[in-house]
């Protein structure tokens, strides 16, 4: 009840308007302005899909269909939860209100809960007798060169206490051990390769919400390169780690669940999410940035054309493939430079704009112009090597 009326109280101080405007310049949208118009929040727009409506105080895209109001808004965003999004329009809009304790001290227990469930899942431990009875099946039947090289690589795995009752449902499938970070066995999952649109099943049913794929046998590759990458699917997960991307880990739920993010966390702080150039992915990537930043971690994305990892692989071949992710990355993580440059320069300015003293103004000025030629370079730099990449993904994968 407490946080009902606090919502209120928020909404009634707070306008909807004002915190897109944190994210986007409005237009109007109508005659009367009653509604306003901005490039979606969620996902890359151009023809101004977003709709504020001033009267009623809420928002809603007519392309991904994402809606609610400034709470919604904040939670999707910042990535919180209600009552921590409230919290924050608290402070942005010096709104005074009492709270329950630190938020800080808040998310650290939320994460001790996440550890403790997480270690919930760490006590199947592997078997001999069943290890013997894996090599004596043929877990792979088919000519997929991808699935034949990556379900080497990423080892086969089972865990007793979730054997199915059969042995024979086991031939044909494809196992993958789900492992925490000692590498002690929590489950497995199975891909039935000849069942197209099946995707993943995991066992047991909550593996998926505690665990990433992969994560174990990446942890070296992570920490030796200092971050991650993150995909949504086992092929994508393989197609990766065959062209030597062992740094990388898989969601299979399709939204990162808190455990998972924790789980992140304790390996890297700097995080590449691949996603397709879809509306849905893009709207699922950006949440997922917002939970992670919200969770403190340095979050990048490479949208990916509507080809997903797997579909690229075949269509490119090993060496072009990791050519392809390699110069991606490289150049991703180049315009979030670009961008932290661009904020500095945007600082400058204002603090050039507020100066008093002529040698303040002229120091500042210095300042941005020595930034200003870095931005240009930079600029020149990425125009170039985009282009180059853009030739490179039509020839190869278009065409």
């Amino acid at each position: 009840m407490r946080i009902k009326i606090l919502e209120q109280q928020i909404i009634q101080a707070v306008r909807l308007e004002d915190v897109v405007k944190r994210y986007a310049e409005l237009f109007r949208g109508s005659k009367s302005g009653k509604t306003l118009r901005c490039n979606c929040l969620f996902h890359r727009d151009d023809g101004k899909s977003f709709k504020v409506k001033v009267t009623e105080q809420t928002y809603e895209c007519g392309i991904c269909k994402e809606a609610g109001n400034v709470v919604d808004l904040v939670q999707s965003l910042v990535g919180c939860n209600e009552t921590e999004a409230l919290y924050v329009l608290s402070d942005w809009y010096d709104i005074p209100i009492k709270r329950p304790g630190n938020l800080a001290a808040q998310k650290n227990r939320r994460r001790e809960k996440c550890s403790k469930d997480v270690s919930l899942l760490c006590s199947i431990h592997e078997n001999r007798e069943f290890n013997m009875l894996f090599e004596s099946l043929d877990f792979w039947k088919g000519d997929n060169a991808l699935f034949a090289a990556g379900h080497k690589y990423l080892e086969l795995g089972l865990s007793p206490s979730v054997l199915p009752d059969k042995y024979e449902r086991l031939a044909g499938l494809m196992l993958f051990p789900v492992r925490d970070g000692e590498g002690v066995l929590q489950g497995f999952l199975k891909y039935m390769a000849e069942e197209k649109d099946q995707g993943c099943i995991c066992y047991p049913p909550n593996l998926a919400d505690n665990s990433l794929l992969g994560l174990y046998q990446a942890i070296k590759a992570i920490e030796k390169l200092g971050f991650v990458y993150l995909v949504w699917n086992c092929k994508d997960l393989l197609a990766m780690h065959v062209a030597g991307f062992t740094n990388t880990v898989a969601c299979c739920n399709g939204n990162l669940t808190d455990q998972q993010i924790h789980l992140l966390l304790k390996y890297a702080n700097r995080i590449v999410i691949i996603h397709t150039a879809e509306v849905p992915n893009q709207v699922r990537a950006t949440k997922t940035a917002a939970r992670l930043s919200f969770a403190s971690a340095v979050t990048y994305r490479l949208s990916l054309s509507k080809k997903d990892l797997s579909a690229l692989y075949r269509r490119m071949g090993v060496a072009k493939f990791e050519y392809y992710i390699r110069q991606s990355t490289r150049l991703v993580f180049l315009n979030a430079l670009r961008d932290k440059w661009v904020g500095e320069q945007q600082a400058l300015a204002k603090q050039s704009n507020a100066a008093k003293s002529k040698e303040e103004k002229a120091e500042l000025r210095s300042n941005q112009i020595v930034i200003r030629n870095k931005l240009d370079k930079l600029s020149g730099i990425l125009n170039e090597n985009w282009g180059h990449l853009s030739w490179f993904f039509d020839k190869f994968v278009v065409h």
